[in-house]
């Protein structure tokens, strides 16, 4: 059984850092310094990296409804 969960994690560590190496290969420097910066910021400072998603995820979804409901003008 250790043996099978071994091989598993290897599997999956290995096509993770490939589609990883994929994405980064697609992004310009701008965006992979970007993304680096909010990396660290999230790991450093956890809980405010959590208020922030969910304050977009609120904001998507208020803006979903407006939109279902047509109450903001679409420019």
């Amino acid at each position: 059984m250790e043996e099978v969960t071994q091989q598993h994690n290897e599997l999956t560590v290995e096509t993770g850092r490939r589609g990883g190496l994929k994405r980064m290969a697609q992004l310009n420097d701008q965006e992979r310094s970007a993304l680096g910066r909010h990396a660290a910021w999230a790991r450093w400072h956890p809980k405010e990296a959590q208020a922030a998603k969910e304050r977009v995820e609120q904001a998507m979804y208020l803006l979903q409804q407006a939109l279902k409901d047509k109450q903001l003008p679409l420019i």
